[in-house]
């Protein structure tokens, strides 16, 4: 099993999928893949897909990759 790695404080994914021909994008909470099988938690409710349906995965509220700034930091104080 394949589990998507939270080093960095990840708790959220963009999904892409191909639907029928059109691209249809989720937000899950969880996400695992597994024998070509991916599955998401959208909405609280859980999903499949096949991966060869999957456009792009892409994981968002992550850590920042860099230390703070001094104007980074002002920026966020004001």
């Amino acid at each position: 099993m394949t589990c998507a790695p939270n080093l960095y404080g990840i708790n959220m994914y963009v999904v892409s999928v191909l639907d029928n021909g059109d691209q249809r994008t989720f937000v899950s909470e969880s996400l695992k893949i597994l024998d070509r099988i991916v599955y998401a938690t959208i909405c609280g409710s859980p999903k499949q897909f096949l991966l060869s349906e999957i456009v792009d995965i892409v994981p968002v509220d992550a850590k920042p990759t860099k230390a703070p700034t001094t104007r980074n930091l002002a920026s966020l104080v004001q």
